[in-house]
């Protein structure tokens, strides 16, 4: 039996990685083609749009709640933190569920805070109030995450 040089170096694993390479160039070029023009391309969301971070406290207008006002004289907000009166109406109570999330935040202005008010169709009406680092803050909410961070390392 004669034995090639090619064999003896124990480079037969190159073949299966050229296949392999072939296949994943195939596939590349499959999909790079399948993608629509970019002049069809599907636009990017508009800026100035709401962004809303994580809540850190929520407040639930519900029936034998306390006042927002005593929410509020409680909670301390961090640095950043946005206030949001946030209504979701079923559509038969649009007028009073948006009436009383005006309430709520002229209650708050009260209070020495400037809440965004968003009124949002739901299939269940729903009033809350709630503190979140929002994507306006966003560098403030990351400077918190890293002192939080530097704190327990500590």
């Amino acid at each position: 039996m004669i034995r090639t040089p090619l064999r003896d170096s124990g480079s037969a694993w190159l073949v299966p990685l050229a296949d392999l390479s072939m296949i994943l160039f195939i596939i590349t070029g499959v999909t790079l083609s399948a993608r629509p023009p970019e002049d069809e391309a599907v636009p990017p969301p508009a800026l100035g749009g709401i962004a809303q971070g994580v809540a850190s406290g929520v407040f639930v207008d519900a029936p034998g709640a306390p006042p927002l006002a005593e929410w509020l004289a409680l909670y301390r907000p961090g640095s950043g933190e946005q206030l949001t009166v946030e209504a979701r109406f079923a559509p038969a109570d649009r007028v009073r569920v948006a009436a009383r999330a005006e309430e709520l935040a002229q209650a708050a202005m009260a209070a020495g805070f400037a809440p965004r008010v968003i009124l949002q169709p739901a299939p269940q009406s729903q009033v809350r109030a709630l503190f979140a680092y929002d994507g306006a803050n966003e560098g403030e909410a990351e400077q918190v995450a890293q002192s939080l961070l530097l704190s327990e390392q500590s």
